[in-house]
């Protein structure tokens, strides 16, 4: 009968596969999610290994991969070149709002009757859509797979995701077996990924604050970015580096994924919008730091008076995202004629930065709230990378 492997969600398998033809998912998981337990014969020394991660953290991996709901609609209204069934006479939104109901955990494993011809749906999901959506019904797994029928595994995954009832469920990758029954080596089986989002900043501060805020708060894609090598010294300090760097890597069409980030300040954001003109390769991105509302009515020094400014866009360097208190103030310094706005800086930012990097995990009472804000505009800007080239790959 062969050895198998198995990608499951709970109890519902969503993707399988036999002997030396493994199906790899290591991309989901990462080195601390390999688990292991003794087998249930005590003779057998070795211990049992699988991959496990809930599937709250997988969907963002997920999104990082490509895999986004944008990616699943498509994938859904465009049926199957395998099948000859017509689809399901429900659209995507329809699908989605039933799935945001489902309890995986409640799914039986039973087929509970037998297809009739030219039937693509159980009559379960049938009723369902005849009755309104009716959502008062256990699924068991075809009712499941005929819903999920047009999305690949990770779609599938990402779908399910959309139910808060699913996200404390383990995502377990079951290789085990076809590794112990010699069809495929341990050291092939692997953990993480092979194509990173290569993140560009205008100096080493920004890259070492941006790096420690990932490993502190986004443990779990980490693995995802990686940061140019300071230690000979960071090559692209200033925004006109930065932004010969960007010309430089569009001219060559450079096959990395590469998100470049701007300071929100009056240097940054020109040059950021000097970068938008360019012509720039799909798998580049160009961003600055976010506006907050926080920023709107700031403390700051100008040559003769103390005010409350906006420094969005004018002086909200990286260190500015950082837990600096309510004393916090920006310094308004030289005055740029071609832009007509002072150019600013925070008072005694170093301390700031020093008091973050020092930490090696996380701190009570840090408010962490502004450099999540920063991390959401890079996992999306990362994210849309990767689904243009999911897009690009699937046609």
């Amino acid at each position: 009968m062969g050895s198998y492997a198995d990608l499951s969600l709970g109890k519902l398998e969503v993707a399988w596969s036999k002997n030396e033809f493994l199906l790899s998912h290591s991309e989901l998981f990462q080195e601390n999610c390999l688990l292991s337990s003794p087998y249930d014969d005590s003779e057998n020394e070795a211990e049992k290994e699988w991959y496990e991660l809930k599937l709250e953290l997988v969907k963002d991996r997920l999104e990082l991969l490509g895999y986004t709901l944008e990616y699943a609609k498509k994938q859904f209204e465009n049926s199957s070149p395998f099948s000859d069934e017509d689809p399901l006479s429900i659209s995507f939104e329809e699908v989605l709002k039933i799935l945001k109901t489902v309890d995986v955990s409640k799914v039986t494993n039973e087929f509970s009757e037998e297809a009739k011809p030219g039937e693509f749906a159980p009559q379960h999901v049938q009723e369902l859509i005849k009755s309104s959506r009716n959502l008062d019904f256990a699924f068991d797994h075809w009712d499941l797979s005929a819903l999920l029928e047009n999305f690949c595994p990770y779609s599938q995954l990402r779908v399910l995701a959309e139910s808060p009832l699913n996200l404390e469920l383990p995502v377990v990758w079951n290789f085990d077996e076809v590794v112990r029954n010699g069809w495929v080596e341990r050291d092939a089986i692997t953990h993480g990924v092979t194509n990173k989002f290569l993140i560009v900043t205008e100096g080493t501060s920004d890259s070492r604050i941006l790096r420690k805020a990932i490993d502190l708060l986004r443990p779990y894609i980490n693995d995802l970015f990686y940061f140019v090598d300071m230690e000979g010294g960071y090559p692209f300090t200033g925004t006109g580096n930065l932004f010969n760097f960007v010309k430089g890597l569009g001219s060559i069409n450079i096959q990395n994924d590469v998100l470049v980030i701007f300071d929100n300040d009056v240097e940054g954001v020109q040059a950021m919008n000097r970068c938008l003109e360019l012509e720039l390769p799909r798998n580049m991105r160009i961003m600055k730091l976010p506006d907050l509302d926080e920023f709107n009515s700031f403390p700051t020094i100008g040559p003769n008076s103390e005010a409350k400014s906006n420094i969005n866009s004018k002086a909200a360097a990286i260190e500015c995202y950082l837990d600096i208190g309510r004393d916090a103030k920006i310094r308004w310094t030289n005055y740029r004629e071609d832009t007509q706005c002072y150019h600013g800086s925070l008072i005694a930012k170093d301390k700031y930065k020093k008091a973050f990097l020092k930490q090696n995990e996380i701190v009570s009472g840090y408010d962490y709230r502004k450099l999540e804000r920063i991390l959401d505009s890079i996992i999306l800007e990362c994210t849309a990378i990767a689904n243009k080239a999911l897009h690009r790959t699937s046609r």
